[in-house]
């Protein structure tokens, strides 16, 4: 397996494993409670998003694909090379001009045609369809929360890198992949010297720690009138310095 950037021909590929591989995720159950009645809709719209952030000048999209190295694996299904079987959303935020010089790279004539027709696709599509997958008033209070998050912790903080999602297939879970991902984000911060920012579910919580994030918050999510509710940790990773890694190794 290996690590290469996002293409417009991943998409459909993307989506479908968001869409199979997060089912048991409880912040998935949390925000589509309706997406087994309408998976068209949850399979389009993902899609819609992922596409979004493929061309967004400041995430950096990256996948990990098959190889025939991989073709030992012990699985049941067909292993094709160049297939993605993981993904994660990394994004560069702040105003420096560390921050400004990465995305130059996607401000690209091509990137900026797709970045713009994306945008009005999406646009027309929010008008047109209203999703059917979706509780609004929980995405609502996710939104608040995410909010508040950044009132509280990050304010004061605008360079960092963040996590925005990252996903492996069933299949391929527990074979390093979304460990390799996390490890590219976390090796460009402490070049950068720059903090890194995830919220967690329950189901990333334990990668995220092991991998020097530590808690900032728990926060409980729910919709008013609703008694379900999810679980969020809200945590920050500080960066190492390059002298303790060299120190760490030896």
């Amino acid at each position: 397996m290996y690590i290469r950037g996002a293409t417009a021909r991943d998409l459909h590929r993307l989506a479908e494993i968001i869409i199979t591989s997060l089912k048991d995720d409880p912040a998935f159950d949390f925000m589509w409670p309706y997406r087994h009645e309408y998976p068209e809709d949850n399979f389009f719209f993902w899609q819609q998003t992922l596409q979004s952030w493929l061309y967004d000048k400041k995430i950096t999209f990256l996948v990990i694909v098959l190889d025939t190295s991989d073709c030992g694996l012990e699985s049941q299904i067909e292993i094709v090379p160049d297939t993605v079987v993981s993904y994660a959303i990394w994004a560069r935020h702040g105003n420096s001009n560390t921050a400004r010089q990465r995305w130059r790279a996607k401000n690209t004539f091509f990137n900026n045609i797709d970045a713009l027709t994306t945008k009005m696709e999406v646009w027309s599509h929010g008008r047109k369809y209203r999703r059917r997958d979706a509780d609004f008033a929980r995405l609502l209070a996710l939104d608040k929360m995410g909010k508040a998050i950044e009132e509280q912790f990050w304010k004061d903080m605008p360079e960092r890198w963040v996590l925005e999602l990252m996903v492996t297939h069933v299949d391929f879970r527990r074979r390093g992949a979304a460990a390799e991902l996390l490890k590219w984000g976390l090796n460009e911060a402490d070049r950068e010297k720059a903090p890194c920012k995830v919220e967690a579910s329950p189901m990333g919580k334990l990668l995220y720690a092991a991998n020097g994030f530590h808690d900032l918050a728990l926060f409980i999510v729910s919709a008013e009138g609703q008694k379900e509710s999810l679980e969020l940790w809200a945590m920050r990773r500080d960066p190492v310095l390059q002298e303790l890694q060299d120190r760490t190794r030896t």
